[in-house]
């Protein structure tokens, strides 16, 4: 029996001193495949750069092409030029700087391509004031509205100056983006002096009077089961007005 727990621990020393022949190697292998690393990034130059939208959607604020041209502009000579002149920091930030783009990173792959990728703003309302019209994100950051661009954001105007300055059109905004049903259907929000709401749907000759966000979900709930169950298709004419603004009531005004 003693001679067995010789040779087990033996065995376990011997396990040992190659365990720790493994470390020692690598720790000396690892400084050198640094330096090797470091030589070759240092001569790498770009041979080709990609632009990519992470979060393409039907909202476009900015395209691919759009991207990689505002690259090609900004850095005319960046093809061929070694990684080791180029800042992808500063670059990352001067991408940042555009309006429509919230945020940006660029890297390198080891065949020496460049890989600019963003993620667009995706606003939840086009806002029409007298003196503008722009788009907004659930940040409340303003983006200047441009004939390319081709976001499917609610509009909103009326009295909206002093509203957007509240989180509720937000929030507001946001459940109809939210909703595969509301998104195509609610194609319009006033804002009152009061800053209540009256939507205006696609379908349907009426508007809706929704006051404010107070029991959100339960008014679209009311409305959702007034347009599937309360009304025959033949009847979504008939009313001017749907009033949400009273706490559990649907009250629809017919035309006279």
């Amino acid at each position: 029996m003693a001679q067995g727990s010789g040779n087990i621990s033996k065995g376990n020393g011997l396990q040992r001193v190659l365990r720790m022949f493994i470390w020692v190697v690598a720790i000396a292998y690892f400084p050198v495949m640094m330096s090797f690393i470091a030589v070759e990034k240092s001569d790498l130059v770009c041979s080709s750069y990609e632009a990519k939208i992470c979060n393409e959607s039907d909202d476009i604020m900015i395209t691919r092409e759009q991207l990689r041209n505002i690259v090609r502009q900004t850095w005319p000579d960046i093809e061929g030029k070694p990684y080791s002149e180029m800042n992808l920091h500063e670059m990352e930030q001067t991408i940042e700087r555009l309006p429509v783009v919230k945020n940006c990173e660029i890297y390198t792959t080891p065949g020496g391509k460049l890989h600019v990728e963003v993620l667009q703003r995706e606003p939840v309302m086009h806002v029409f004031t007298s003196a503008s019209s722009f788009y907004m994100d659930k940040e409340q950051y303003r983006v200047v509205a441009q004939r390319d661009m081709q976001a499917n954001a609610v509009v909103v105007n009326g009295h909206v100056n002093s509203a957007l300055d509240s989180s509720d059109l937000v929030e507001l905004c946001l459940f109809i983006r939210g909703d595969s049903f509301w998104r195509s259907q609610i194609e319009q929000i006033y804002v009152t002096e009061k800053h209540e709401y009256i939507l205006v749907p696609r379908v349907g000759d009426h508007i809706i009077e929704f006051g404010g966000i107070e029991d959100m979900e339960t008014k679209f709930e009311n409305l959702y089961t007034l347009y599937h169950k309360g009304w025959q298709p033949h009847e979504w004419n008939l009313y001017k007005k749907i009033n949400l603004k009273y706490k559990g009531q649907v009250i629809c005004t017919k035309r006279s």
